[in-house]
This record gives structure tokens, C-alpha cells and sequence, in this order.
């Protein structure tokens, strides 16, 4: 096992992968950040660019330094040479099982028999992403929070077959990027997301029942809770999208209580997914 980690790749190039690309970079880890079509790699890089050139202005890093950052991210599209010579793989593809076990099973083709797995997931079990790999030891559960950049936690979650050693060597790479990690055993959304889920899914269900405003009951919470956002205003930057597929994975495994209420379904079918695409529970 190498005790230190110098390179990596991540598989995803957007919100979430080229924030930990960025991350990784920031501490001075060489990362080849990999997806599929060019115009998400162009985005990705812009993302990176965009949050740099906003560092400098505020006089957070210098122009050199942000150059420095720069070289360290390596956009790519072949993925058999994204994986060459790197001690992890970060995967931040989209919320969807068997997508990410499909990519795993590349993976773990392609990778030398080193080199350790995580996964973004925001709720999907380690176990079975681990199953169609032949390294079930090294595969650990990474989860950061949006923006990476800005948000100190990740979760660290292990698998039935995870060994203590390699959890441990995620948990330093963690503390080496500044991040405070935090475990927990597995199970449907983790810590945070299977709490989150049936706070922002109640506040869904409030709105339904015509009990209150959209707007009133984020007042209310931040006023009340003193949270930063409400839980629509939260739901919107997160994505509704995003926030549906971790609700139906977790209603798959834990029961009807935690099914998306109909307001949620409604607004992703129609494409009001927040922030991202203007119109969510409010407008951008």
C-alpha cells in the first residue's frame, strides 16, 4: 500500500468532481479529471477557473499559486490513461447504481491491483459498489459535501469488505486536504443525507398540504434553527434532480415513509431542477 497519495483521478467532471479535483489540487496532489465528452471537461475547468480568479481577487491566493493549481488538474477523456500511475480513484459520476458498479468493473480492469476505490455516492451502498470489483478491501466511501471546496466535511463510509487500514489512509488523505472526516458505518444515505432527506421531504409535504409558503417556511427555519438556508432554498442549490434519486434510494430500502413526496417529482419532471438549470422552488 502506498502511504502516500501524490496522484489520483477523478471520474466526473462536474459540480462535485471538479470541486475534488480542485481540492486535491489545492493540496498539492496531481489529478487527471476524466469524463466523457469534451464540453463537460470545458466545464469543469471553468468551474475551476471561475472559483481561482475569485481567490485572487479577494487576495486568498496569489496568481502564481492559482497557476501552480492549474498544472495540477489534467483534463482527459481516455480513461485507460487517466489511470496510469495514480494511488486513487475518486468516482462523482451521477447518482445511479448500476452506472457506478459498470465504471467499477472497468475500473478495477484498468487499475493496478493498488490502487484504492472511493466513491462519492450520496447514499448507495459501499458493499454493493465494491461487489463487481476484486479489490473489496481498498474500497471505501468518500462523501463530500457541495462545494467541496468550501464545505470541511467528507463522509467516510466502509463496506462490509473494507479494511482498517486503507479507511485509515483515506481519513489522512482527508486531513491532508484540509477536511475533517468523519465515519460511519453503512447504511441508506449515511449521517447526513438519511437525516437531511426527511427534513427536506417534510418541508416538501408541508407546501402539499397547503399548511405554509414555500417562502415562509425557509424564513422559518433560518429564523427558528439558524440554518444559513432554508430547506427549499438548500433543496435548489443542491439540485432536485439530485435530491429525488437519493430519495427513491432510500425509500427503496428503508420503506414508505421516506418516499418523495409528489410536489419533488412533479417539479424534476417538469425540469425545474434549481439553481442549475434557473428555476427551482424559486427563480435564478
Amino acid at each position: 500500500m502506498t502511504s502516500e497519495i501524490t496522484k489520483a483521478a477523478v471520474i466526473g467532471a462536474g459540480t462535485m468532481g471538479s470541486g475534488i479535483a480542485l481540492v486535491l489540487a489545492q493540496a498539492e496532489i496531481e489529478v487527471n479529471l476524466v469524463d466523457t465528452e469534451q464540453k463537460y471537461l470545458d466545464s469543469g475547468r471553468e468551474r475551476i477557473d471561475k472559483f481561482l480568479e475569485s481567490s485572487i481577487k479577494r487576495e486568498r491566493i496569489t496568481e502564481e499559486k492559482a497557476r501552480e493549481i492549474k498544472t495540477l488538474i489534467n483534463p482527459m477523456l481516455d480513461l485507460s490513461k487517466a489511470v496510469k500511475g495514480i494511488h486513487i480513484v475518486i468516482e462523482a459520476i451521477v447518482e445511479d447504481t448500476n452506472m457506478k458498479k459498470n465504471l467499477f468493473k472497468e475500473l478495477d480492469e484498468l487499475c493496478e491491483s493498488e490502487v484504492v476505490f472511493a466513491s462519492n455516492t450520496s447514499a448507495i451502498s459501499i458493499t454493493e459498489l465494491a461487489s463487481v470489483t476484486k479489490r473489496k478491501e481498498k474500497f471505501i466511501g468518500m462523501h463530500f459535501f457541495n462545494p467541496p471546496f468550501l464545505m470541511k466535511l467528507v463522509e467516510i463510509i466502509s463496506g462490509e469488505h473494507s479494511e482498517e487500514k486503507y479507511i485509515e489512509q483515506i481519513k489522512s488523505l482527508c486531513v491532508k486536504l484540509g477536511k475533517i472526516p468523519i465515519p460511519s458505518k453503512e447504511a441508506p444515505g449515511f449521517i447526513v443525507n438519511r437525516l437531511l432527506w426527511q427534513f427536506l421531504n417534510e418541508a416538501y409535504r408541508l407546501v402539499e398540504s397547503g399548511i405554509a409558503e414555500t417562502k415562509h417556511i425557509d424564513e422559518a427555519i433560518k429564523l427558528g434553527l439558524n440554518h444559513p438556508m432554508g430547506p427549499f432554498e438548500l433543496s435548489d442549490y443542491i439540485g432536485l434532480d439530485v435530491l429525488l434519486q437519493i430519495g427513491e434510494y432510500i425509500s427503496e430500502k428503508l420503506g414508505e415513509e421516506y418516499t418523495p413526496a409528489s410536489l419533488l417529482r412533479s417539479m424534476v419532471k417538469d425540469g425545474k431542477l434549481g439553481k442549475k438549470t434557473g428555476k427551482g422552488f424559486y427563480e435564478y
